[in-house]
């Protein structure tokens, strides 16, 4: 494409001196080449059409820059002045636009904000539940150990207080033994000596000569059904009646003794005394 030998400002000036002389040409033709002419006016008086003329002219005629700006147009061209002076105008439109985005901006900030001390407050809420439970976990293991130690001490004593009733027997202090075995059996009658206490209260009697009340507390022993002393009561039971010359009864323990506890250690014993009978 051939590129065009005038720019913006050099068809300017090309068509401008040639718009004025063809206006002049016209002006002149118009005036009769110069000469004054005068028209009749209301009440006859004659009116001086060149002053008219010059004085319409000089209201009428358009400055240069109107001149121009009128070719422009005619042309289709828009003046660089125009489009320099529309655009702060078309600038001032996205001014609005960083306003908005601050506004956005704020917004966004504060809901930031909200959103942490919504988070800073279940943080507070999670510590607090976990500072409880660290208590009631402490608690807890505080009560189980208050609640097995006494029992692990009692069961401690138990054992060693039934040691001494023990010794007691065994240094033949009867009465003595007694006291104790009886007040361990009315602390705890369901504890694993229980039935052993019972037993030697029996024997303690039986040392005493007290045969009726031997008997009666060895009977007593025959309660605890899973105890291991339930053959010694039996073979004791008979050596009582047998004491008190009650040999019916006597025979019966030992007859029982050798039908229920046929591998008792107690069995040759038991036979040796009933064919004495």
């Amino acid at each position: 494409m051939k590129q065009n030998v005038f720019g913006k400002t050099g068809l300017i000036k090309f068509v401008l001196p040639t718009m004025a002389l063809l206006l002049t040409s016209l002006f002149l033709f118009a005036c009769g080449g110069g000469r004054k002419t005068t028209a009749g006016g209301e009440g006859g008086q004659d009116v001086d059409i060149d002053s008219l003329l010059e004085g319409g002219e000089q209201a009428t005629q358009p400055s240069a820059a109107d001149d121009e700006t009128e070719v422009l147009k005619l042309l289709g061209i828009v003046p660089e002045n125009k489009t320099e002076e529309a655009k702060p105008q078309e600038a001032a439109a996205p001014a609005a636009a960083p306003a908005n985005l601050n506004a956005e901006v704020e917004r966004l900030q504060r809901e930031l904000q909200s959103k942490d001390q919504q988070i800073s407050s279940l943080r507070a809420d999670v510590s607090e539940k976990d500072r409880r439970l660290q208590a009631l976990q402490a608690e807890l293991e505080s009560a189980q150990r208050r609640s097995v130690a006494p029992s692990t001490r009692i069961a401690g004593d138990y054992a060693q207080r039934y040691a001494q009733a023990r010794d007691l027997y065994e240094q033949k202090r009867y009465n003595d033994a007694i006291a104790v075995f009886a007040a361990l059996l009315a602390q705890d009658d369901r504890n694993s000596l229980a039935d052993n206490c019972q037993y030697w209260i029996g024997e303690c009697y039986y040392g005493l000569g007290n045969f009726v009340q031997s008997a009666a507390e060895f009977q007593k022993v025959l309660a605890f059904s899973r105890s291991d002393k339930l053959d010694d009561a039996h073979l004791k039971l008979g050596l009582c009646y047998l004491r008190t010359g009650d040999r019916a009864r006597a025979r019966s323990e030992l007859e029982q003794l050798l039908a229920i506890y046929p591998n008792s250690e107690y069995v040759e014993k038991a036979r040796r005394y009933l064919s004495r009978m």
